[in-house]
Formats: structure tokens, sequence, C-alpha cells
């Protein structure tokens, strides 16, 4: 069925609720611009461009690994990249832990007793401190690791090779540049600026 858009008196756009058409991903954003603009005239629809489609593609390679890569291990999307940052860096504390992750300090409690309880992970005391803990991996994680990586590592060059060599490259570089980017409180008078760190 041809989809039925009908324009309402002041404007707004809608699409009739018998509409069986799917709305590709170029229309959707063409209609979330014409949405925002109606009450953000001054809207920066260049900026809006950015982060509508990056939070898109990001949550595609998310779902996608998820599903192909990580669930058939036994895993989640946490537990992956809490196992993977104790993999390559190392042994590490909780809070060290998840800013490398990107697990939400909330969250890394239950991420870790889960993987500990799967045998993935052993926490131990400091002798010296008993208030410091530290996370480390297990045999089973790293032969299970060795294993997510290699099949996560075909799924990622699927992706990307819609981009050429340069263009994944410049890709790279856009991205790092946003991720040294921090952005100042709500309210705050301070200026944005770079950094080396990831912002928490």
């Amino acid at each position: 069925m041809v989809a039925a858009v009908k324009t309402r008196s002041e404007g707004e756009r809608m699409i009739d609720a018998t509409d069986e058409r799917r709305i590709d991903a170029v229309q959707f954003e063409a209609m979330a611009e014409e949405a925002v603009d109606r009450f953000v005239p001054e809207a920066d629809f260049g900026a809006m461009a950015v982060i509508f489609n990056m939070v898109r593609l990001s949550g595609r390679v998310v779902a996608d690994l998820e599903k192909t890569v990580h669930r058939p291990a036994g895993l989640t999307w946490a537990s992956w990249r809490v196992m993977f940052a104790l993999w390559v860096a190392g042994d590490l504390e909780p809070r060290v832990l998840a800013h490398l992750s990107g697990v939400s300090r909330a969250s890394i409690s239950a991420t870790l007793n889960t993987l500990e309880r799967d045998g993935h992970i052993v926490r131990s005391r400091s002798d010296s401190d008993r208030r410091v803990v530290t996370v480390s991996i297990t045999d089973k994680a790293r032969a299970t690791i060795a294993e997510v990586v290699v099949r996560q590592s075909a799924r990622e060059k699927t992706w990307a090779s819609v981009l050429s060599a340069d263009e994944q490259k410049s890709f790279v570089r856009a991205l790092r540049k946003m991720l040294a980017f921090h952005v100042p409180p709500v309210g705050s008078t301070g200026q944005p600026h770079g950094t080396n760190e990831e912002p928490e």
C-alpha cells in the first residue's frame, strides 16, 4: 500500500495509520528534521545529522555483534567489554575497569557478579589495603576471548568493508576527535575543550 501522507492545518506531517510502507533511514531522518524544525527553527541540522546517524549506527553495530558474536558465546555486550578490557590491560580496580570498558559505575558491580558466577573473573583484596579490590580474568575467560575475538574481528571487517581504506582512516580520525571532546555541563560558562581522555 502506498502511504497516505496527510497535512494538518498547522503544517504537521502525519502518516496514515493504515500505512504499510516501510520508512527507510533517509526518509525517517528527513521527517525528524522537519519535526524538529517546527519547534527549533534555529537548530543546527548538520550537527543533528552527525549525532542522529552516529547513534543509529552504534545501535545497529552493537545489536548485530551481540546477536552474532556475544550471545552465542554466552556473553552480553557489557560482559564482553569488561572481559576484553581485562584481557588487554591486565588486572584492574572496578572503577578503572568501568571507565575503560565503557560500562557505567552503577552497573559494573552487577556485570562483575555475573562474570564471577560464570567463572570468567575473580576478585581479590589487596594485602596492604583491604579496601582495594582487583579484578582478574580466569583461564576460562581467556579461552572464551580467544574464540570470540576471531569471530568479532571477522564481523567488524564485514561492517567496515563498505568504506575504503582512506574512508576508514578519516572516519576513525573524526570519531577520535569527538571522543576527545568534552562538552561543558548545561548552564556552564566554560568552553568545550579537547582532551586525551574519553568522557565518562
